[in-house]
């Protein structure tokens, strides 16, 4: 009687083996890829190089409304001021520029072939610590309606594990392709990430000449009597926490303290809003605001140019 046997060989693969220097070698190519982004020099979250031209994409909550410098750490140890470009608080985007080019970058996926259990990375600073990766799956892709705007925003839910520091960097499949943008984690073991296709939907319709005011601002609650006087239901307007020095702004005499309610008759909720309204607009056109200045609401006038600005 013969004994059937699996053929002898000298050499055996190893699936996990592979698999394990196969993510290595993406995860060594991808880290420079991936930074630090500071406020005035303590860290705040992390970044990806979006385009080699400097462009880099976080969370806009990892980036202040209060005036405050803006870093980016590279993996080869520079420091540099970066400048805000665009920022959506609904999306929680923000994308920044700094003074380098030829930056290496991670190819973008199509987010709309993930499936729920497919396994993700994710990589970022938690804690301040650098280029920590963590491993998990797709739990569920989602999407979730915004109450002031309206608009359908798409959420990829995975189970990796985030910690301060994670948000604005990349998620990526198993291809080494960004997926998603970390944003933010629900009850320690539920991590949500924004779709890289609204992500590089959202970045293609940035004006490519900014239009600005010449303002830092930050979306704030009208108090009930100034709700009242208004023709209209607004709960917010945007308060004027710096002025760039020079512009339209400062030459149109605003204030620090003043609160946005209006432009061109479009009521201001939120800093998306007033974006908006602005990519609508030409450089050189005289628009009216309205603002809340001393719990008083005072008419200005004032022409916005192309600058680059955050606002």
């Amino acid at each position: 009687m013969t004994t059937d046997t699996l053929p002898s060989t000298t050499s055996s693969v190893h699936l996990p083996g592979i698999f394990s220097i196969g993510l290595e070698q993406i995860i060594e190519r991808m880290r420079p890829s991936v930074v630090q982004v500071r406020r005035e020099g303590h860290g705040a979250g992390t970044g990806i190089v979006w385009q080699g031209n400097g462009t880099i994409l976080t969370n806009n909550h990892v980036v202040p409304h209060d005036g405050k410098k803006v870093q980016v750490e590279l993996q080869d140890g520079r420091v540099l001021d970066a400048r805000v470009v665009d920022r959506d608080p609904t999306l929680d985007l923000a994308l920044l520029h700094i003074p380098v080019d030829n930056l290496p970058t991670i190819p973008v996926g199509d987010s709309a072939k993930l499936r729920v259990g497919e396994l993700v990375f994710a990589v970022g600073h938690p804690w301040g610590q650098r280029g920590v990766v963590t491993a998990g799956i797709v739990s569920a892709l989602t999407t979730v309606k915004d109450r002031d705007s309206d608009r359908e925003m798409a959420y990829i839910k995975s189970d990796v594990q985030l910690a301060p520091g994670n948000s604005g960097g990349p998620l990526l499949d198993a291809q080494g392709r960004v997926v998603g943008i970390n944003a933010m984690i629900f009850g320690g073991d539920l991590s949500v990430a924004i779709p890289s296709n609204a992500v590089s939907n959202w970045v293609a319709g940035i004006p490519k000449t900014p239009i600005s005011l010449g303002v830092q601002i930050q979306a704030v609650e009208l108090p009930a009597n100034v709700r009242q006087e208004l023709s209209r239901e607004q709960l917010s307007g945007l308060l004027v926490v710096g002025i760039v020095p020079g512009g339209r702004a400062e030459q149109a005499s605003f204030l620090v303290g003043d609160i946005l309610l209006d432009l061109a008759e479009k009521p201001l909720n939120d800093v998306a809003s007033l974006r908006a309204v602005l990519a609508k607009s030409e450089a050189l056109d005289k628009v009216t605001l309205h603002v809340l200045r001393g719990g008083t609401i005072v008419e200005i006038d004032v022409t916005i140019t192309a600058a680059e600005t955050s606002a």
